[in-house]
């Protein structure tokens, strides 16, 4: 017994050891890993997860329900707008129609829809106990497994399944296979029951609780066996898995899972690992992923996302396997500092500091040369390379192949930096800290054009296809060596330390970025979002006629149209791809040497070296995500409050600002998503999101408002649909329509008083000054009357008895006397002309001054009716009374302004009669009339034709308004002789 279990061992051992070394030569195909932990906010003990049609992630645990969108985890109390039945998820699936099932721990199971939801359990024919797992058949029929019994839900009834054909124990997990087959775990005893058919049969007593598809068919774990396919109604087929010797069977104790592209991928004692077949079908190891923590890093199940990504669950976080875009070449661990340029013909020569060249042929051919330690490569022909290692210097050319070593002036071994051939056929070479040499026709001479320049030694070199060589030296010098010696061109560009002739372009790579040597002018290439482009060790152009930079952040990749656009507006940003880490593209180029970084062999492939390794791609098929992401508005926050993104929501009076949480579900590279967002009505362009997946608005009023939300993946593919969410926002009452109409007309109502204020104002102070000036005429006529009679007067009469003194003692000389008597009767007269020209004065002012003040009056007051006024008296002018001439002078100027004011007319005639029995004036013009009603009644709130007629009702007088024989309206009036005239 004991020899045949060691015949068993050897025998186990030798095929192990047959099949390990028989394995696959590397793919170069490699895979990023995320993982997210508790710390990220990931669900702990998860045993299930599924996708919905929006592209979201949802994971259940005994904690709760979890979202994911690719950037953040969300714990959910409800699903659409609908809550939840209990917070201890049990299982989750994603149904069609955008459904979302969950199954909770303590029974109960409710299927979600953005329409509404639905909730079953013992009152709706829905079995008793915990949701243990669920699927769907091929007619998208939900089967679920609940821990007493098997159910399906079938036109919207509950029906069971194989009452009669399986045991009462606990089903702990089903699944559909390839054939349609329905799998049964009933405490890890394994049921089937083929398609059509309604018993179930006994196939297999596994070791697993759970039951996992791979390819479509169940795989599980015997403890015999290891991994084994099964499929009813054929024999149980062992995996066969190629394991290093030292490991042992245990090694592949776990499960495995389908993987992007059709990859497999198993979960190891020591980690995950992507596993590739051989001829023999034998699976091997091509990417093993480190488990770091023990059981809680284990994944239990796994899922391919719509987009091609691996998601794998464990009881500790979640795993996200994203196959990079770059492929690496296969490459020792050992070795570093890395050159891959295009050699003989179309072949790509690989070399590092530790390891010789290796010439790859475009059909996967190897052929390993004695060059050791590559530093520079430089092609004179397709057939004819030189190559530059750290101590001699290589011919190849075509099947002939030379080494001479270091100049022997030098006396011990200097490595190469840099190369270039010049037009007649000498190589340069730059040897460090030696300067610049030539080589040709086998001897070695030192250049001499650089005597006298500091620290000669070149570090990069180029020969443009107009003959001219270009070269740079340390300290930032970059110039042209001449046939005489070195012209410098800019110590502005920091070191440089790649050139690249672009169709007879000169460009430039340094540690600023990419400059065009564009004649004498410099001329940076910027990029558009202002990104610096740092260090630059590499740049070459595709096939396809892209330009490809390699700096310290990835490659970049100028498409021909943006290098095109470069080329006519050099000062204008152009947009440029970049790849980096997250597609491939690890470790930094070297500082110093073998550069530069970039090459292009194998039928256009692009290879890159950097320190630590070497990778490529094809530029024609670059893999592309050419699915655009959904967008997903979560949830709008305002007032210390959360809503549910429903359309239409309705936000309460004073509500001024608004949090808007949204998110785009593109998986892959969430990092590179871009969002942008509008709110109609308040931004007149799209915003773009900086950090956080959300919008903030302030200051906003009442009214409706709806937020526009678009996304693009990282491949720029463009969701313009995107998602959007009306809001409305309730006025308060001083916001409403109604209490801004009542504000308007109490405005204009304001405006109105205030303007008859201010023209009752007038008409009062116009009055006023009238009055004043009739006054001070009246006061000064007094005053010169008082003069005239106490001083003039007094004067006069006392000469004249004087006068009469005299005469009295004058002799009687009849001659004399009478001259003196007739002085005399001239002063008595001069005295009673004196006196009635006092009284005169006394009295009010005549007509004809009362008219003069009247019309100077009416023309400030209305001065538009200067050359529209015709104004004129008839009969004999007499005085008036003083109260008598203020109030017709007011129902005048009152009647001439409205008329001008209000008429429209072209002609305004002003009529003053002086009649013995009474003062009759008139106001005519030959506008357009006015209303019979308004002229009886007056206008309501107006009080000018009121007032008028009260002003002549004073002096016992009577007004008229009325429409004149030929158009217009004349306003006349009439005061009795006894009170008008003085």
């Amino acid at each position: 017994m004991a020899l045949g279990r060691l015949a068993v061992l050897l025998m186990w051992w030798w095929t192990a050891c047959s099949s390990w070394a028989a394995s696959p030569a590397p793919d170069g195909v490699t895979h990023e890993r995320r993982r997210w932990t508790q710390a990220d906010g990931a669900p702990q003990q998860s045993f299930r997860m599924t996708q919905t049609g929006d592209g979201l992630l949802w994971f259940s645990s005994p904690a709760g329900l979890t979202s994911f969108d690719g950037v953040r985890f969300r714990q959910e109390n409800k699903v659409y707008g609908h809550a939840l039945l209990s917070s201890s998820i049990a299982s989750v699936l994603a149904l069609p129609g955008g459904r979302l099932a969950v199954g909770y721990h303590f029974g109960g199971l409710s299927i979600f829809s953005r329409n509404g939801v639905h909730h079953y359990d013992a009152s709706n024919g829905f079995p008793p106990g915990s949701v243990t797992s669920m699927a769907l058949d091929g007619a998208g029929v939900l089967h679920v497994a609940v821990s007493s019994a098997l159910v399906r839900l079938q036109d919207g009834q509950w029906q069971e399944i194989g009452r009669d054909s399986l045991p009462r124990d606990m089903r702990t997990a089903i699944v559909f296979d390839r054939d349609g087959t329905l799998w049964v775990s009933v405490n890890a005893h394994y049921y089937a029951r083929a398609r059509g058919t309604d018993r179930f049969v006994d196939v297999l007593d596994a070791d697993d609780l759970w039951l996992t598809t791979v390819g479509g068919i169940v795989h599980t774990v015997l403890r015999d066996k290891g991994l084994v396919r099964v499929r009813l109604g054929h024999p149980v087929e062992v995996v066969k898995m190629a394991q290093p010797p030292a490991q042992g069977p245990l090694l592949y104790a776990g499960g495995m899972f389908d993987g992007p592209g059709g990859s497999l991928w198993y979960q190891r004692q020591d980690g995950v690992a992507r596993m590739v077949a051989d001829g023999a079908g034998v699976l091997h190891p091509m990417e093993v992923f480190a488990n770091n923590n023990g059981n809680g890093d284990a994944p239990h199940s796994g899922m391919v996302d719509r987009e091609g990504n691996l998601w794998l669950l464990s009881f500790e976080g979640v795993e996200r396997y994203r196959p990079h875009r770059f492929r690496r070449l296969p490459t020792s661990k050992e070795s570093f500092y890395w050159l891959a340029q295009r050699g003989i013909g179309d072949e790509l020569w690989l070399g590092s500091m530790e390891s010789p060249v290796v010439r790859l042929g475009a059909d996967g051919s190897r052929r390993q040369t004695a060059i050791v330690a590559p530093q520079a490569l430089v092609r004179a022909a397709p057939d004819h390379v030189w190559v530059g290692s750290a101590t001699d210097l290589w011919e190849i050319h075509g099947d002939r192949e030379r080494r001479w070593g270091m100049p022997e002036q030098l006396g011990k071994t200097y490595e190469i930096q840099a190369m270039a051939l010049e037009r007649g056929g000498a190589l340069l070479v730059s040897i460090i800290r030696q300067g610049l040499w030539r080589f040709q026709d086998g001897r070695w001479q030192r250049d001499t054009r650089l005597r006298g320049v500091p620290e000669p030694t070149p570090m990069s070199m180029l020969t443009d296809s107009g003959g001219r060589t270009w070269i740079s030296l340390v300290n930032n010098r970059f110039g042209e060596l001449t046939a005489t010696g070195f012209r410098p061109v800019s110590t502005s560009l920091g070191m440089v330390l790649a050139m690249f002739d672009c169709g007879g372009r000169l460009l430039i790579g340094s540690e600023q970025g990419v400059t065009w040597r564009d004649g004498e002018t410099l001329r940076p290439l910027r990029l558009r979002g202002g990104a610096p482009i740092r260090r630059v060790t590499g740049l070459v152009t595709d096939g396809g006629g892209s330009l490809w930079i390699h700096s310290d952040d990835g490659l970049y990749r100028l498409a021909p149209a943006a290098l095109r656009r470069f080329w006519q507006a050099p000062g204008e940003p152009v947009e440029a791809e970049l790849f980096n880490f997250e597609d491939g593209v690890r470790g930094l180029a070297s500082q110093v040497r073998p550069l530069p970084s970039l090459g292009v062999a194998h039928g256009g492939r692009l290879y890159y070296a950097t320190v630590s390794q070497v990778g490529w791609i094809d530029p024609a098929t670059i893999g592309r995500n050419p699915r655009a992401p959904d967008v997903l508005i979560q949830s709008l926050h305002s007032g210390g409050r959360d809503y549910d993104a429903v359309d239409g929501l309705a936000l309460p009076a004073r509500t001024t600002s608004v949090d808007v949480a949204f998110t785009a579900t593109a998986l892959s590279m969430p990092e590179r998503v871009r969002l942008k967002y509008r709110l109609d009505g308040v931004d007149d362009d799209w915003r773009e999101v900086r950090r956080e997946r959300g919008a903030q608005y302030t200051n906003l009023g009442p009214g409706s408002y709806r937020v526009h939300v678009i996304a693009a993946n990282e491949d720029g593919v463009w969701n313009r649909t995107g998602a959007g969410l009306r809001f409305v926002i309730a006025p308060a009452f001083w916001q409403t329509w109604w209490f801004r109409l009542a504000c308007a007309l109490a405005a204009l109502l304001a405006l109105a008083l205030l303007y008859r204020w201010r023209m009752a104002v007038v008409r009062r102070r116009a009055e006023e000054r009238i009055a004043a000036r009739l006054e001070a005429t009246m006061l000064e006529r007094n005053r010169i009357a008082r003069a005239l009679h106490d001083n003039l007067l007094q004067a006069v009469q006392a000469l004249i008895l004087r006068f009469h003194a005299v005469q009295a003692r004058l002799p009687r000389e009849p001659e004399l006397q009478a001259m003196l008597d007739k002085v005399l009767g001239y002063a008595e007269k001069l005295v009673e002309n004196a006196r009635d020209e006092v009284l005169a004065l006394r009295q009010p002012p005549p007509c004809d001054e009362l008219v003069a003040e009247l019309r100077d009056a009416l023309l400030k007051a209305t001065p538009e009716a200067a050359a529209l006024l015709d104004f004129a008296t008839e009969g004999t002018v007499r005085p008036l009374r003083s109260e008598t001439a203020v109030e017709v002078l007011y129902v005048l100027r009152e009647a001439v302004v409205n008329s001008a004011r209000h008429a429209a007319p072209t002609r305004v005639t002003v009529r003053l009669r002086f009649t013995d029995e009474a003062l009759q004036g008139e106001v005519g013009d030959d506008g357009k009339g006015i209303d019979p009603v308004v002229a009886r009644d007056g206008r309501a709130g107006h009080w000018g034709l009121v007032g008028m007629r009260e002003r002549i009702a004073r002096v016992g007088g009577a007004l008229a308004v009325e429409a004149g024989a030929a158009g217009g309206t004349v306003v006349g009036f009439s005061v009795p002789a006894a009170s008008a005239y003085a």
